[in-house]
């Protein structure tokens, strides 16, 4: 199958059943556990970061709302699910704690971090030395992991975005 076709479809698969998740699950009043507030505090962090990217123009002119509306259903249904089930709550620390691990021990060869960004970002920085990169790896690891969307979440704000 066409790649851009696969995508497309799964998109469609994702996105239709998300509206109407969107719709009946409302978001939980408290959040009494460590897992849902650090839910709550990375879903903050997740939408100041998604404004700050639709303000710039990523999305075109105006965006459509689906990844927003993802990230919201995400955040609704995994704090249900903390608030709710001790055993459920548990598998959410447990990613939680993952993910940390995970990151500490991201890439930091700077030729294996120039291949990844020019993969995945389409960026060569085949040009800028190994030294250079290995004096700024942790920019550059982070670079690799998510573009310049850790820039827009250290980004501190002043006024209220749309």
């Amino acid at each position: 199958m066409h790649r851009n076709l696969r995508l497309v479809l799964l998109k469609r698969f994702v996105n239709v059943p998300l509206m109407i998740v969107d719709k009946l699950l409302p978001f939980p009043e408290s959040a009494e556990f460590p897992q849902t507030r650090m839910l709550q505090r990375m879903n903050a962090r997740m939408l100041k970061v998604y404004r700050l990217d639709c303000f710039q123009g990523t999305f075109g002119k105006k965006p459509d709302g689906n990844f927003h509306r993802l990230l919201r259903v995400g955040y609704k249904v995994l704090a249900r699910i903390c608030e709710d089930d001790p055993y459920y709550r548990k598998w959410v620390g447990l990613v939680m704690l993952l993910a940390a691990d995970e990151f500490e021990g991201r890439e930091k060869d700077p030729q294996v971090l120039k291949r990844q960004i020019k993969e995945m970002w389409h960026m060569d920085l085949d040009a800028l030395p190994d030294e250079f990169m290995a004096e700024f790896v942790e920019d550059f690891a982070e670079l690799a992991l998510c573009d310049y969307l850790g820039n827009l979440a250290r980004m501190e704000v002043g006024t209220q975005l749309p």
